[in-house]
């Protein structure tokens, strides 16, 4: 799939795999170099994320 989520409420959770470990990544307001460097799916239907992200982070998650 490519650009858009099907899910019911749209871009749930998204990971993204570097060098083969996936990652929980989370919208950003800007690209980040994760972004800048690797693609970003959705775990739900598996549409690629084309917008900026970030990996999640235990801070990140906590706020």
């Amino acid at each position: 799939m490519n650009g858009t989520c099907i899910c019911r409420f749209r871009w749930p959770r998204l990971y993204a795999v570097i060098e083969g470990v996936r990652y929980e990544v989370e919208p950003a307001e800007a690209d980040s170099p994760t972004s800048a460097l690797f693609r970003a799916w959705c775990a739900g239907c598996g549409a690629e994320y084309t917008y900026p992200f970030r990996l999640v982070t235990m801070q990140s998650r906590a706020a």
